[in-house]
């Protein structure tokens, strides 16, 4: 069977977020972020990674996802890095323990991972309208 990674799937009505991650094939089929089962789930040894939209406000629509991974320290502790390749560059940003792994944090890095697609897209064009 194919390893399916989990997703996190956010609604926004008005002021209103709400944000919960599906995983695929185990018994409690979403989790709301911000929440003590959202805190447990990530602090479970077989979780390892999730993915999580980067939302384009201006179009409307996500534009791609980043992959959010528990890393090993050295020293046995774990903590969580976001993932996001554009073109050929691999952008990584901390985000630390568990217990700072909210809503806001992570809508905050897709935020930047956006605002650096933008950047990479308009130093592009600017290299292609010169050559």
């Amino acid at each position: 069977m194919a390893h399916t990674t989990p997703k996190v799937w956010v609604a926004i009505w008005g002021r209103e977020v709400q944000a919960e991650v599906r995983v695929p094939g185990e018994t409690i089929s979403s989790i709301v972020l911000d929440t003590p089962a959202w805190k447990e789930w990530l602090e479970q040894p077989s979780t390892r990674s999730f993915a999580y939209p980067i939302y384009d406000e201006q179009v409307g629509y996500i534009r791609a996802f980043m992959t959010v991974r528990k890393e090993q320290r050295r020293r046995g502790s774990t903590y969580w890095v976001a993932y996001r390749r554009n073109g050929a560059r691999l952008g990584k940003i901390y985000l630390g323990g568990a217990g700072q792994l909210s809503q806001q944090t992570l809508a905050a890095v897709a935020a930047r991972f956006l605002v650096l697609a933008r950047a990479e897209a308009e130093l592009s064009d600017r290299k292609e309208v010169s050559a």
